[in-house]
């Protein structure tokens, strides 16, 4: 990370309000420069929801600017309930095909998943394929809950496949790695069906006084890969009745 983009960190974290029940703004601000820095942070002493979701506020608000815009949700949706995150600019903003370089984080991790794009009536009106690029040291104490929630699941960049109607119900997908089968999933290792998953989100977030609205995205994650992506590899997810999304690493 420059010097300016650090300074910037510390800048944002003076001017941040200060919030009950949550990690001070200056913890959560080394945190973040730490995973700018790829380097492995201090876990943030978080041990109820509200310090955890209070964390990942604060997290966010600081990784904005480097990282854009936030577009919209993600929910880690392995288990029911799902855990929630958002999605920034620099997570929807590579394409399958792409080429990127391996050291975007310090430990990297891959999720396959779908992006539901929503459309006017506030339902997924198209669904794209999605390979989620995860950092775990955004997750030091491991796969606690809390510890995701707070590190916004880990998420750090991903690549999306080209959009298509989404299926009456959660589709089979293989993930492979130059070939080998990484993961069978079967429903795309989801727990619940994408619709239900975003029906509920949108309850949540209209019950906090902030609605899903058109035009944003939400993934859907699958449990992260059991093996880390390696320079040279292609990584693809194949949606069956989907699509197909890849990425390879240099």
């Amino acid at each position: 990370m420059t010097r300016g983009a650090a300074a910037l960190l510390l800048l944002l974290a003076a001017a941040a309000p200060a919030r009950a029940a949550c990690p001070d703004i200056p913890t959560v601000a080394h945190f973040a420069r730490a995973l700018l820095e790829r380097e492995v942070p201090a876990p943030l002493p978080v041990t109820t929801l509200a310090e955890a979701r209070c964390a990942q506020d604060r997290l966010v608000a600081l990784l904005a600017q480097p990282w854009g815009d936030v577009q919209g949700f993600v929910l880690a949706a392995e288990a029911q309930p799902p855990l929630r995150g958002v999605l920034f600019f620099a997570s929807l903003r590579a394409r399958s095909g792409e080429t990127l370089d391996i050291r975007y984080a310090a430990r990297p991790a891959i999720a396959p998943g779908i992006v539901l794009h929503i459309g006017e009536d506030g339902r997924a009106a198209m669904a794209s394929p999605y390979l989620a690029l995860l950092d775990l040291v955004a997750m030091p104490d491991g796969d606690g809950a809390l510890a995701r929630i707070a590190g916004n699941l880990g998420l750090r960049l991903g690549v999306v496949g080209t959009p298509a109607p989404l299926p009456a119900s959660a589709p089979d997908a293989l993930l492979q790695a130059d070939g080998s089968t990484v993961a069978a999933l079967a429903q795309l290792g989801f727990a619940a069906s994408p619709q239900d998953l975003l029906a509920e989100l949108a309850r949540e977030l209209a019950a906090e006084g902030r609605p899903l609205r058109p035009g944003a995205s939400v993934a859907l994650l699958a449990a992260p890969a059991p093996i880390a992506p390696r320079s040279g590899e292609t990584w693809r997810l194949s949606v069956f009745g989907l699509g197909v999304v890849s990425v390879t690493f240099r």
